[in-house]
């Protein structure tokens, strides 16, 4: 894992031009500054003219200069023609007792032609002013401390060439690091035709449907597959699990990773995907290495080709290129992804109230609802102050087939489980025994449904007592003279046996098709289909992973947990 990197890049105001420059302090580029240049923050965005119509609206300190000053935004702060102001927006709008009109304030303003040149000015000077430290951005042949280009173009061409035999995909979200990564790949590979990928979450911002289209539309020779799970409904699924939480986001496994990696397992090459995860978006994303195989995907390398660069640089590169951008960044979001998100801010909250207005109600009066259901007596005041982002598991809900009902059955020749369960014994069951090893039906007395379970050798370790139709079923770990044997099935299966058998169980019992284990196999050897569970003993290599993956086994019985 990755502790550190060469670089430190800071924020600082240039008193003359009213931009920020952007340094690398390590490289002592403070010395290129002039005497009242100084220092700002570590990073910023641009805040552009929609975003001020709003903040003109709320704060009375804000009257119509500001759609001509320089203003940039970072956490907790807005600097106005480098002055920076701490503001509390997210309790001024909370407060706003007539949102509706503030709704037709906002949504009414459109800006003239002399704010629009005047914004045009300031961005075209922040470029002009950035244009060397840019170009090391790109182009730097320098090592960066893990020994690749630190430059986004010798990076990607020099990945490709690393790996001639993979075929160079770009992941691509309709947010700002994506638009720089797919336009840095193929400027870099001199190829418009590099394969694109968008998960649809169909959670999406509506901006960024519309921006989907508008890119598509001016690169029509670059291919771009739109995958999405069309078997399961959001809403739906919020109705059965609850909604998801920053403790338990069960909606990108099901709506975005899982339907990204069944496609891309499907295809018969080895991919090299470019993304454009930074290091500075979050403190997980910190310790993420620059190139690395994807722990979903046996077949994919993933590469950051700007995991490194600040939002400023994201924003510098976007401007100096020209690139068309998702327009709710306009608006005042930071970030673009779904505007249901858990993990959204109160800020963008407040902004999917006042932009999105019909999907917020509709998620509004979801969540009221269904704290009521689950006995909050304050609902409105919990889905307003956002504590439903906090929930755990699902408490209040029907959560009884996530709970193992098993009785140990230990005598002198066998130790054994016999679990009582709550749907009947199908083929689904027996699936998910299959990657314990090699299932064996032949040595088994068929009359009591004994299927014996061997390992790589053609030992049997464990085996299954169950048929078809009936509720409950037996687990025997094989107990023998073979010492060999018993240390065979530590190797394999570790002292977690029973452990591994529960979360199958519990993966039988609270499985709803939601198809979250597709992509977690990195061998793609799992497929949920025609509401069936399958794996395939062909690719199967027995890791183990599918088991391990989701706490308690199985995704959905992880949401729906409870304590008791």
């Amino acid at each position: 894992m990755i502790e550190a990197t060469q670089k430190k890049h800071e924020v600082y105001w240039c008193e003359k031009e009213n931009v920020p420059i952007v340094v690398n302090s390590l490289c002592n580029e403070q010395s290129l500054l002039q005497k009242t240049d100084y220092y700002l923050c570590k990073d910023c965005r641009p805040v552009f003219l929609e975003e001020k119509h709003l903040l003109k609206i709320v704060c009375e300190e804000f009257d119509e200069s500001i759609y001509a000053s320089s203003v940039w935004a970072a956490p907790g702060f807005y600097y106005i023609d480098g002055k920076g102001k701490r503001l509390s927006l997210n309790s001024k709008l909370k407060d706003y007792e007539y949102i509706d009109e503030l709704r037709k304030e906002v949504l009414s303003f459109l800006p003239t032609s002399k704010m629009l040149k005047k914004e045009t000015e300031i961005f075209d000077t922040f470029v002009r002013l950035n244009k060397s430290y840019l170009s090391e951005l790109i182009y730097s042949e320098k090592e960066d401390c893990e020994g690749y280009a630190s430059g986004a173009d010798p990076f990607i061409r020099r990945e490709v060439v690393r790996y001639p035999g993979r075929t160079a995909f770009v992941s691509f979200s309709g947010g700002k690091d994506s638009i720089v990564v797919s336009h840095l790949v193929r400027k870099a590979l001199n190829s418009q035709e590099v394969p694109h990928i968008f998960g649809d979450t169909t959670l999406e911002f509506p901006n960024t449907y519309q921006f989907l289209k508008d890119f598509q539309s001016a690169h029509q020779s670059t291919p771009f597959l739109i995958e999405k799970n069309e078997d399961s409904n959001f809403f739906d699924m919020c109705e059965k699990i609850g909604p998801p939480s920053r403790v338990k986001s069960w909606c990108c496994s099901i709506f975005k990773t899982g339907p990204m990696g069944t496609t891309l397992s499907a295809m018969d090459i080895d991919l090299l995907t470019f993304y454009g995860v930074r290091r500075h978006e979050s403190t997980s994303r910190s310790k993420y290495e620059r190139v690395t195989q994807s722990p979903k995907l046996k077949k994919q390398i993933v590469a950051s080709p700007v995991i490194d660069w600040l939002d400023i640089d994201i924003w510098l590169y976007i401007f100096t290129e020209k690139l068309g951008f998702n327009d709710a960044y306009r608006k005042g979001f930071s970030r673009v992804g779904c505007w249901c998100c858990p993990n959204n801010s109160d800020w963008s909250d407040v902004l999917v109230s006042i932009y999105f207005e019909e999907h917020y109600k509709k998620w509004n009066k979801f969540l009221v609802d269904f704290a009521y259901r689950v006995g909050k007596l304050d609902a409105e005041v919990y889905v307003r102050d956002g504590k439903w982002k906090a929930r755990q598991g699902g408490a209040g809900l029907d959560s009884s087939n996530t709970k193992i009902n098993a009785k140990d059955c230990i005598a002198k020749e066998e130790t054994a489980k016999t679990y009582q369960l709550p749907r009947p014994v199908d083929d689904d069951l027996f699936e998910l025994f299959k990657p314990f090893g090699e299932i064996n039906s032949v040595i088994g007395r068929s009359v009591l449904g004994e299927k014996y379970i061997l390992n790589r050798k053609k030992e049997p370790i464990f085996k299954i007592i169950a048929k078809k139709g009936e509720l409950s079923f037996r687990v025997v770990l094989l107990m023998t003279d073979s010492k060999q044997l018993n240390e065979q099935y530590t190797k394999d299966l570790g002292r977690y046996f029973w452990n591994y058998i529960d979360n199958q169980v519990r993966k039988f019992q609270s499985c709803i098709n939601c198809k979250a284990c597709d992509g977690i196999c990195p061998v793609s050897a799992i497929s949920v289909e025609n509401n069936s569970y399958h794996i395939d003993e062909r690719l199967c290599t027995r890791c183990l992973k599918c088991i391990n993956h989701f706490s308690s086994g199985c995704l959905i019985a992880s949401a729906m947990g409870t304590k008791d």
